[in-house]
């Protein structure tokens, strides 16, 4: 067994790991602010409109320049969540998330196949390779993340043991028959 390629392949998939939660929790955040963004227009309009329907029912001018005001926030407000496109973040960020998945997957196998010494060193050395590559090729089209998403993604790694599982829990998914 190559312990040395095995260590280097543990280590980047170590990283995968976290690249991979982290990439999830930056959709979290990310679902919540394009949430909280359509809150806020909708707060916005409905500030734009009650005082415009008041001007028409009273014709008091304050009603008028209320509605003016909070017609412009809108607007502002509006231009803001063009320019950055929260729900298109939590696209790519799922994208991502998506990519990383395999290729963790395929780390997975990968030291499988190393341990049960299935693949000779050069084999070995080819598949580390190609796996390094598609993740340059995977990090280089990567959104960033926040250091918000990166502490909730070692929280959930570390404390909350989001990746791991009992032999009890990975039999219930399982048909019976392959139970441990």
């Amino acid at each position: 067994m190559d312990k040395i390629n095995l260590q280097v392949i543990r280590e980047l998939f170590g990283r995968v790991v976290y690249s991979h939660k982290t990439h999830e929790k930056e959709v979290e955040i990310q679902q919540k602010v394009a949430r909280d963004i359509k809150i806020g227009n909708i707060l916005i309009i409905s500030f734009t409109a009650g005082p415009l329907l008041a001007n028409i029912i009273t014709s008091q001018r304050a009603f008028l320049i209320v509605g003016s005001v909070f017609s412009f926030l809108g607007l502002a407000f509006n231009i803001f969540q063009l320019s950055f496109d929260p729900d298109k973040k939590v696209s790519t960020h799922k994208d991502t998330a998506n990519k990383l998945w395999l290729i963790r997957e395929r780390f997975v196998c990968l030291i499988a196949d190393i341990t049960n010494e299935r693949l000779s060193e050069s084999e070995v050395i080819l598949r580390r390779d190609f796996l390094v590559e598609e993740l340059d090729r995977t990090y280089k089209s990567a959104p960033s993340t926040s250091s918000e998403a990166y502490e909730k993604a070692r929280k959930a790694l570390k404390s909350n043991e989001e990746l791991t599982f009992s032999n009890d829990e990975i039999n219930h998914f399982l048909p019976k028959s392959l139970w441990l």
